[in-house]
Parts: structure tokens; sequence; C-alpha cells
């Protein structure tokens, strides 16, 4: 840097030479950043986001598919998709850190403070300079749900036009179909998700940190991995040679596809118990995991779906896995993830998560100075060599109370505020202006929560193993149904017409069944809290 870059002139024309920029510090713990509010840019992250783990999830398992039958130039052709993927992800979720600059007035300060870019800030007055990196904790903010599902409608009714321009249009709806293919594909695998993802964040009402849910939504879609090689390797190996076909399809859906993908959902759901204190946020937690879930399986299903049936596959498919199978997924482990949040909440169980998740990094440690690394950089390979921690130290740790964190969300030249949740103790809480059942208020300084505008809510179990029945049946019903009622069709003798129509009926139950579990459930977990008694 050139030295002049050092030289200013202060207000009385004097012309000084700056010292070095001021060190980095750490924040201070009242420090809050404000940022301009972008709910659309989320929606563009997130399809972005599900784009790659798609591909990932499909070019991944089939590598390792390709492993397991011995087909190494499948696992290299893969191989070709897989490490990209992997790049991009890491690239979209590199630590996102910012560099504050805070200066404050000080009679023993200076005019002008130096910048590590060159040149230097100055001040009218004597002032200190404090310089620190933040993380990016910034909270989801989506749009209005309302305007979400309105587009999601708007977008259903062009690809019905679509649909029938398509059948009537001859040689001119064969081109348009395939020219707004893809991009209406995108927007109908994507926008249902978005607006679920905003419903329950509104209902709810717990602010999450972007950087979390993200998290959330892309183990979701990882666990698509495990169920791809047990409902597409292992399922049909087991099944004999001589059953047909359309048993094997029934077995994969009814039995293997419910239990194997919600208990990998469930297994996703646990890697982040530490972020969950109860049974609300162990709720938002697997809601948006089978989200992630459901965001990764519906973009095949859709491209499947036109490629059968053109626009109209397209439009029918998009409509059912939009308002019944995306929220289907998110609430059968909503199930499972709030009985876990309600095991956690019990500090002996959290103890025992502690005392497991500390020796599991103590000897982690000792195997890796073992090879000859120093982990903890100090000077020797002996290992771990803190404090043995035991379990009365971590039921000790369990009790204590979990740090605050406020967050407020308000509007753009406003002193209004839209939405205040402070961190675990909240002393109250308003509910978006939208939201129809009013104000829901805490007591202060226990669980109780005030709510008597509804009777009718589901309240999620606190056994785990319950919860995970729960989901299981819930998704078997949902898969298998078609197919029972299918086959009973056909022993009765009814008329293939007759069991289409049937078949349809089915699915609008189905449909509508899913929507009323969803809406008393997140009614019921509106309503508890995770402060532990």
């Amino acid at each position: 840097m050139n030295i002049l870059d050092r030289i200013v002139t202060d207000n009385q024309g004097r012309k000084l030479r700056l010292l070095e920029p001021t060190s980095l510090s750490s924040a201070p713990n009242d420090f809050q950043l404000s940022r301009t509010s972008r709910p659309f840019r989320r929606y563009f992250s997130l399809v972005a986001n599900s784009l790659i783990m798609v591909f990932l999830v499909q070019a991944f398992s089939a590598q390792l598919i390709g492993i397991l039958d011995g087909e190494p130039l499948y696992v290299i052709g893969c191989s070709f998709v897989t490490f990209p993927c992997i790049g991009f992800l890491i690239f979209l979720h590199r630590p996102k850190l910012i560099e504050v600059r805070l200066l404050t007035s000080h009679e023993s300060g200076m005019y002008a403070h130096p910048i590590p870019e060159g040149g230097s800030i100055q001040t009218p007055n004597p002032t200190k300079m404090s310089r620190f990196l933040v993380r990016d904790d910034s909270i989801i903010d989506t749009p209005p749900s309302f305007w979400i599902w309105v587009i999601f409608a708007i977008c259903l009714c062009i690809s019905f036009v679509i649909a029938i321009i398509e059948i009537i249009g001859g040689d001119l709806g064969l081109i348009l179909s395939l020219v707004m293919a893809l991009p209406m594909t995108l927007i109908l695998f994507s926008i249902p998700v978005y607006a679920w993802w905003a419903s329950s964040t509104s209902w709810i009402g717990l602010p999450t940190r972007l950087r979390d849910a993200e998290s959330w939504l892309i183990a979701g879609m990882a666990a698509g991995i495990p169920a791809i090689l047990i409902n597409s390797w292992l399922t049909p190996a087991l099944v004999p040679s001589s059953w047909s076909s359309d048993t094997e399809m029934f077995i994969v859906s009814t039995f293997s596809a419910p239990i194997g993908e919600e208990i990998f959902k469930f297994l996703a759901v646990l890697c982040f118990i530490s972020s969950i204190k109860g049974p609300k946020t162990g709720f938002q937690v697997g809601f948006t995991v089978g989200l992630g879930f459901a965001i990764a399986e519906n973009f095949g299903y859709l491209l499947m779906s036109y490629g059968e049936g053109g626009f109209t596959g397209l439009f029918l498919t998009s409509l059912i896995r939009g308002i019944g199978s995306i929220p289907g997924h998110a609430v059968w482990t909503s199930f499972s993830g709030a009985a876990l949040g309600w095991w956690i909440s019990n500090p002996e169980n959290k103890a025992k998560i502690i005392f497991i998740m500390k020796n599991l990094s103590s000897k982690s440690m000792d195997i890796i100075e073992g090879i000859g690394i120093d982990v903890d950089m100090d000077g020797d390979v002996s290992g771990f060599d803190g404090k043995e921690y035991t379990m009365l130290t971590a039921l000790e740790e369990a009790k204590k109370p979990s740090d605050v964190t406020n967050w407020t969300v308000s509007e753009d030249n406003s002193e209004k505020i839209s939405t205040s949740l402070i961190g675990n103790n909240p002393m109250w809480w308003i509910l978006p202006e939208n939201y129809s059942n009013k104000s829901v208020m805490f007591s202060g300084n226990d669980s109780e929560v005030v709510n008597s505008e509804h009777k009718l809510k589901i309240i999620p179990p606190k056994s785990i193993i319950l919860g995970l029945l729960i989901a299981i049946a819930g998704h078997s019903l949902w898969n298998g149904s078609s197919f029972i009622l299918w086959e009973i069709g056909i022993i009765i003798g009814l008329s293939e017409d007759v069991i289409v129509l049937l078949t349809l009926l089915l699915i609008i139950f189905l449909v509508i069944l899913v929507l009323f579990v969803s809406s008393l459930l997140m009614r019921g977990v509106s309503t508890i809290s995770d402060i532990s008694n």
C-alpha cells in the first residue's frame, strides 16, 4: 500500500499520518444488525438449492447402486455430476460474514480512523473505532403465504390452459407445451413448498435463522439417498422373482417407502437435536425436513408426469402433490420431530445427549491425534487432555437456561412491530395481522399458553416410537390405499371406469384428510411451548 494512503487532512488543515487499522474484536453482546427484507430472494435461493440437491441425490444414489452392482464405469460417470453439485452446494452455503465498523464518541479518540482497504473514515468529533466480524444470522422473511398460494393457483390455471391447447392445438399446442414444460415444472415443483413453508412459519410463529432452515431442508433432501437405495435396490432384491411387478410396486409403496423414508427423515431431524429446545421447535424442524424431502421427490414426479401425460399429467400431479403429498411429507415427519422435542425437553434426556456428544468428541480427538494430528494445538498428540466429562456435569449443563436470543421483524420506516419473540422465555407473542385467530398470550414465567379460540386441535404425542408409528401409518395410508382400492374393485367385478372414479374420489378424500390433520396439528402446536416446567 502506498504510504500516501495513510496521510489525511483533519478539520483544522493539519496533515496526519494514520496508524494501522484497528484490530478485530468480539462484537458486543447487545449488538443488533438490520437488513433489508427480500422475501422473494428466499424463493430463488430455495430453487437453486433444491435443483442442486435433486441432481446430487439422484446421481449419488446411482453411484451407490453402481458400487453395489459392481459397475465401475457407471460409478465414474455419475461422479461427473456429484462432485460439481457438492462444490456448488458448498459455495452457496459458505459462511456469510459481515464486517461491522462501530464509531463511538470519546474525548480521547481520533478524528480519522484507517481502514484496511486504504484511506480512512473521518468524523467531526473525536471517536473510538471498533471492528468485528459477525455471521449473518438473519431470520426467514417469506412473503405473506396468501400471495404465494395465489401465485401457485395462477400457475395451475396457466398449466391447465396449456394442457387444453396441447390437446386441441395440433403442432402449435405441441410447440407451446415443449417451450413451457421446463419453466412451469421449475415453478410448480417449488412454489407449493415455499407456500407451505411460509404458512407454517406464520402459524407457528417461531423466528428461525435462514441458515438453520436451509440446513433442515437440505437434510430432508439428503434423506432421499438412503430412501432411493431401499426402494430401488434393496426391496426389489428381497422380493421373490416369482411375484408380479404389481405386487412388488405395492410392497414398495405401502411398506418399504413409508418405513424407510420416515425413519431416515427422523434421522435427519435427529442431526439437529442441538437446535431442538422442545416440541415446538421439534415440530418445526420435522416439518421443514419433510418439506425438503418432498421437494426433492416432487421434481422427479413432475418430470415423469409430463413425460407420460404432457401438460395434463403435469397439471394433475402438481395439484395433488402441491396440496396433498407435500404437506403430507411435512406433517408426518413433524409428528416424530415434535415427539423428539418432547423427549429432549426433559433435562435428564438432554443430559444423556450432551454426555454422549461430549464423549464422542473426546474419543474422536483421541483417534485423530493418534494418527499424528494436533487437534487441540497443545503441542503434543496425546489425545484429549481435558477434565473427564461426567453424567453429573451433563445434567447440570442440561438444567441451565438456554441462551436468550432476540429477534425483531418490523415494517420499513415504521415503529410498529409485526412479529416479536424473545428467545425461549417469551413474555408475549402476537401473531401476524393476517392470522385470523387473534392473539395468543404467554403467561410470563411459566409455559401456560392461553388460547380459548379453538377447542379442536391435535397435540403431538410425547413418545418417539408413537410419533414415528403415526408418521409411517399416515404415509402408508397415502401410498397404499389406491392400490388396495384398485385390487378390491377388480375382485368384486367393478368396471375400470368405476374404479378410476372411486380412486379419484379417494385421492380427494386423502387430500382433504391431510389438510385437516395439518390444520389441527398446527393449531395444537401453536398452543404449546418449549419452556420446561
